[in-house]
């Protein structure tokens, strides 16, 4: 069944404080506890017409190593290092904090046995894309593994090969998923535009040219392909740049996940061109996956306003947006592309997802649903 509108989240969930386990009558384990209320939430489609796609959080902020991008690390074929003074550094020797992130994982994957047991439907995972692993991290001479351009080549087959695992493992702790996978490149615009800093702060890595991330995707992609992983299940976050979501399509991404508040006007040429970019990728049978902010105060309905009026000054109907997806998300990653928060900082807790968050997304949604009904 092909439905209007489906819901999902960031990859994040804010783990119940104990106070809220008590209320909602949860188990004291973070994991479990999540998972569950994450199962009440999105286990089951909101309706006929809205889906909803339930995800394992790589992130809870329980502790320093509980974030998307220590979770992302731990995944790395092959791959040690530690949290150091300067940020997460990749090297030789495996540190506590790195160990911390790898047996978080796995506590989740036990969690997922239990909170999913008899759950047939989407799962997602999620995970950093490369080109945000290579801003976000550390080399052991201090310098970032931007500046490694044969580091940075590896990493789409180091983190190919990690989730092609992790993935084997969940199939067998939940038999009756359908994985889905979330690749969030939150940094990808400073990357592609030459605004990440060197750790002296000085000067700025080169940008990198919208092929060259594309070629990143590209190997990424066709690895997880041939491991029985479709495009059409993976959710690539493209930034709001025409030539980043071509280079997506030419590396053959099928659904892009893009923001509509970093979004320039139509009336702007560099608006024109990405609105353009997005009609012809759709008309060609690419899904897009809109990241918002369902808090109050996050101006969930003024962004789908916008992006409503655009569509229909490209000659679409609101009915040509059928199929699309909401990812809840807190605006953490708008931060990052903005380049008002460095993509190796170390999150604060509140970046996270909440329960309210969703609970706001779910009662929005049937709005939605019917204009793009009508």
């Amino acid at each position: 069944m092909s439905h209007l509108l489906t819901l999902t989240g960031d990859g994040t969930f804010r783990a119940p404080t104990p106070e809220q386990a008590l209320r909602l009558e949860l188990p004291d384990d973070p994991h479990l506890a999540a998972l569950m209320r994450l199962r009440a939430l999105l286990g089951d489609d909101l309706e006929e017409q809205i889906g909803t796609r339930l995800y394992l959080p790589a992130a809870l902020g329980t502790d320093e190593t509980d974030h998307v991008l220590p979770a992302t690390l731990a995944l790395l074929a092959e791959t040690t290092g530690d949290l150091v003074s300067y940020g997460w550094r990749v090297g030789p020797g495996l540190g506590r904090a790195w160990q911390r992130a790898a047996e978080l994982r796995e506590r989740m994957l036990d969690a997922a046995r239990i909170a999913l047991l008899g759950y047939e439907g989407p799962l997602m995972l999620t995970a950093l894309g490369p080109a945000t692993l290579a801003g976000a991290t550390f080399l052991h001479s201090g310098e970032r593994t931007l500046g490694d351009p044969g580091a940075v080549r590896d990493l789409p087959l180091l983190l190919a090969e990690g989730l092609i695992e992790h993935l084997g493992r969940l199939r067998e702790h939940v038999p009756g998923a359908q994985p889905h996978l979330l690749l969030r490149e939150d940094a990808v615009a400073g990357i592609h535009t030459g605004r990440i800093p060197t750790p002296s702060g000085r000067r700025r890595y080169p940008a990198i040219p919208a092929p060259d991330l594309g070629m990143l995707w590209g190997s990424l992609l066709a690895a997880l392909e041939q491991e029985g992983l479709p495009a059409d299940s993976i959710t690539l976050g493209v930034g709001a740049d025409v030539e980043l979501l071509r280079a997506a399509r030419d590396a053959g991404a099928r659904r892009m996940a893009i923001g509509p508040r970093r979004l320039a006007p139509l009336e702007s040429p560099h608006g024109r061109a990405l609105w353009e970019g997005i009609a012809e990728a759709h008309d060609d049978g690419c899904v897009f996956e809109l990241v918002v902010d369902p808090r109050p105060g996050g101006h969930l309905v003024a962004e789908l306003e916008m992006m409503f009026e655009a569509w229909r000054r490209l000659g679409h109907t609101e009915a040509d947006a059928a199929g699309f997806a909401l990812i809840a998300h807190t605006g953490i990653s708008h931060a990052v592309h903005a380049g008002t928060v460095d993509p190796s900082a170390q999150p604060d807790p509140s970046s996270l997802l909440d329960e309210t968050a969703i609970e706001s997304m779910l009662r929005t949604a049937p709005t939605w649903a019917e204009r793009v009904a009508s």
